[in-house]
């Protein structure tokens, strides 16, 4: 009986612990439904839909773990609710690997590598949270399929959001994520913005955070003092807290003592702020529990507040006029970016199309002519730069050399009629046999022709409303039904001309679901590849974007 009532004292302690706020406990770590249990965090609930259970209240500090929460393995429903992740610096905030049913809600993550990391998790929503001064925000890897975000708070981080899965959806019923690196307008005051955020496919960022981080959330960096290096430099973010570290091979380190500026030697006990002078001189050294003491060390720490800069590099073949780089459609481009705290991402764009994120040289599509491309960096603290542009000129044209007189004419002009010419020798008609055949004419010059092939079709972006599509091009008012495993079609062969060709794409059974664009050529022709966007709307909502690609290719044809 006593043991009884003891266990139902403890019980209700809990309870009051949750009713009056949250509670520090160590990070969480689950593997398979079993796990789900009072030890691990659970408060409440069975596993099912209607019954999640519930991981809630909680405070963690994962200093020293490489995770704050960890799931693995589950089908179980869960919520993880009114949690907060201080500064995980060795791997992630919160972990979801091979799970289903999950759901994150009104937590904060902050201060450390990833904030929310998923790996082949599904069916998963994270909405009403708070994420700051972390590597990467949200990061959704490979397998991570069919995911809502939506609501979410990411502030000050270095790569906000990078999505390798598919289905995933970063808006819900209008309402996007808050992105502190967004740059767009809300003209129409509604507190959505007006374009698309381009680092994953929000269609509908908010102006504002619909949640705060704590106050006494801020970035935080571990200085591994025994890996500093020869040049004795680091840069951390404007308000860093300092996490000192220090090994010794033998019965361990002690204690290690500090100073900032030539002030007072302290002994480190726990993460310091760093003022806000752009550069501070820290000393320090450490003692073993022997009480051997290393030598008096010192580093120099600049605060990066800089966001990095990036150029364009144009490989070969390339041409530098006076005032234009000149290009063909095989040369290479690479975006170099420089920062002294280091380089999380570099997007690019060419022609006002979708945001890309830069992983290798690109080349440039379309026809000859001008093209524009804008490019920025991102650095670790979450310093973005602004939109860079270079204007690159593309020519895939060979000359065409033609000899002339000094005067400018033509030298195979025919003589006058009054000047004195070498009449050519007239040749018999051949009749029975006798004479001779005369000169074969000369050839025909070579005809120009062009083949126009549609080579990929891809769906981009998929909210997945649409399961099963229906996709065709209309080219001369005939209507043509495709697969994408049919690719590559050929549409077109002959001489250019002015003609256009309609791309379409809609769900099958559902006409009101569709969308379509036109390519329209007109002569003189230029080889070339052609992305077309298709948005497929539903109410005027987009819910799917395929993409296109269109080959123009030239051939030259002699006649016989």
């Amino acid at each position: 009986m006593r043991k009884f009532v003891l266990v139902l004292a403890l019980a209700a302690i809990g309870l009051a612990a949750f009713a009056q706020g949250w509670a520090p406990r160590e990070p969480i770590y689950i593997h398979g439904n079993e796990a789900f249990t009072w030890a691990n965090g659970v408060v409440r609930g069975s596993g099912t839909e209607a019954d999640p259970y519930i991981i809630e209240g909680w405070v963690i500090e994962t200093a020293g773990y490489d995770y704050g929460i960890y799931i693995s393995e589950t089908t179980a429903h869960f919520v993880i609710r009114n949690c907060e992740i201080r500064y995980p610096q060795e791997r992630a905030g919160i972990f979801l690997s091979a799970v289903r049913n999950g759901r994150i809600e009104k937590s904060s993550v902050f201060g450390g590598k990833i904030a929310i990391h998923l790996l082949s998790a599904k069916n998963t929503v994270i909405t009403g949270n708070a994420i700051g001064y972390c590597d990467y925000g949200i990061r959704v890897s490979t397998g991570s399929d069919d995911n809502l975000i939506y609501g979410n708070s990411i502030i000050n981080c270095g790569l906000p959001a990078q999505d390798d899965g598919l289905r995933n959806q970063w808006y819900y019923q209008g309402q996007g994520n808050y992105w502190s690196d967004y740059r767009g307008e809300d003209r129409t005051g509604d507190g959505i913005g007006d374009t698309i955020y381009e680092v994953v496919p929000d269609r509908f960022p908010l102006m504002s955070p619909p949640v705060r981080l704590p106050d006494e959330a801020a970035p935080m960096r571990t200085l591994d003092l025994t890996t500093v290096t020869e040049r004795g430099i680091v840069t951390l973010a404007p308000g860093s807290l300092v996490r000192l570290v220090a090994r010794d091979v033998g019965v361990g380190v002690d204690k290690i003592h500090y100073r900032l500026d030539g002030g007072e030697w302290k002994v480190y006990e726990r993460p310091f702020a760093l003022e806000g002078r752009a550069q501070m001189r820290l000393e320090y050294y450490a003692v073993d529990k022997l009480g051997n003491r290393e030598p008096t060390r010192a580093l120099t720490v600049y605060l990066d507040m800089e966001p990095p800069v990036t150029r364009i590099v144009a490989g070969d073949p390339h041409y530098q006029a006076p005032d234009k780089l000149w290009a063909t459609s095989r040369t290479p481009f690479t975006l170099k970016s420089e920062d002294d705290s280091g380089v999380a991402n570099i997007f690019y764009r060419i022609n006002e199309r979708e945001w890309k994120r830069y992983t290798e040289p690109f080349t440039i599509p379309g026809p000859e002519g001008p093209h524009k491309v804008e490019y920025y960096a991102i650095d670790v603290f979450g310093n973005r730069e602004a939109v860079q542009s270079a204007v690159i000129w593309k020519d895939d044209t060979a000359p065409v050399t033609e000899a002339t007189k000094e005067d400018g004419e033509s030298p195979f002009d025919r003589a006058a009629p009054d000047e004195e010419t070498e009449e050519e020798p007239v040749v018999p008609p051949v009749e029975d046999g006798v004479g001779e055949e005369p000169d074969p004419e000369p050839p025909a010059p070579a005809d120009i022709s062009f083949r126009i092939t549609l080579t990929d079709a891809r769906l981009v972006d998929d909210d997945g409303v649409v399961d099963r599509w229906a996709l065709s091009f209309v080219w001369n008012g005939e209507e043509t039904l495709f697969q994408t495993t049919s690719l590559p079609v050929p549409i077109y062969a002959g001489t250019d001309r002015e003609l256009t060709l309609k791309l379409q794409a809609a769900e099958e059974g559902s006409p009101e679901r569709s969308g379509e664009a036109s390519l329209m050529l007109e002569p003189p022709w230029t080889a070339g590849s052609v992305q077309l966007d298709v948005p497929v709307a539903v109410a005027e909502e987009i819910h799917a974007v395929w993409q296109f690609t269109v080959d123009v290719v030239e051939e030259r044809e002699d006649e016989e």
